[in-house]
């Protein structure tokens, strides 16, 4: 029985792809999606960064994921169709993005993608896994960790993305206190508490970046931090 060999790191199906998709380009802080927004178009990210979240009533964010270069949005509509989106997009940096309706994508699969539809489809589908698994690890953390260990392992999460910057103690982030809260599910004073914490335990090093409320944090990769989580 043959296995499904991922597609190679600089497929030719996605230049392909890419050549009838129209471009934009997003400055940072921009929302590109809104939530009821109809659910007909495919996006992928050139470049930049994306978050992905939902709103309460009150407005409160939960941020879901972080999506990167590379990935593709709006994906899950071409396999389970949906009249309407029910997360925003907002970006983080500056992005340009391609755009295709799933219409014009499924009409492509028939003619002029016929030859690459099945390396794009794949590469769809591992996508939807690795999410998937990541959404899978995100619920294990809010039902068996508490606030630090969730805010532990979200600042060692956050150490594997693209914009993490190397660092003689380890790897360096900037975020800020209210972005953290978002994605774990606390207030912003919470995860200033535990930051407090976690840099009274010499567990991470933290100071604030005056102009822009983004704390640059470095993480050293220590024992102690990984067990904590």
């Amino acid at each position: 029985m043959s296995i499904i060999q991922p597609p190679p790191q600089d497929p030719e199906y996605l230049q392909r792809f890419l050549s009838f998709c129209h471009r934009r380009r997003y400055p940072k802080n921009t929302e590109i999606i809104h939530i009821g927004d109809p659910a007909d178009v495919l996006y992928y990210l050139i470049e930049g960064s994306v978050a992905v979240y939902i709103e309460d009533d009150d407005g409160k964010e939960i941020i879901l994921t972080y999506l990167n270069k590379g990935e593709f949005i709006g994906e899950m509509g071409l396999f389970i169709p949906a009249p309407k989106r029910s997360v925003m997009v907002r970006t983080r940096t500056p992005c340009q993005i391609a755009e295709i309706s799933y219409k014009r994508l499924e009409q492509l699969f028939d003619g002029d993608l016929q030859e690459y539809t099945k390396e794009i489809l794949y590469a769809m589908g591992a996508q939807l896994t690795e999410r998937l698994i990541q959404t899978s690890a995100k619920v294990g953390h809010l039902a068996f960790l508490d606030v630090t260990g969730r805010i532990a392992r979200t600042l060692l999460d956050l150490c594997r993305e693209p914009d993490a910057m190397t660092h003689p103690d380890g790897m360096q982030i900037r975020i800020t206190r209210q972005e953290i809260g978002r994605i774990v599910g606390c207030s912003r004073e919470m995860a200033g508490r535990v930051l407090k914490n976690l840099e009274q335990q010499e567990l991470i090093q933290a100071c604030r970046d005056a102009q822009d409320a983004k704390r640059d944090v470095q993480v050293p990769l220590l024992p102690s931090l990984i067990t904590t989580v």
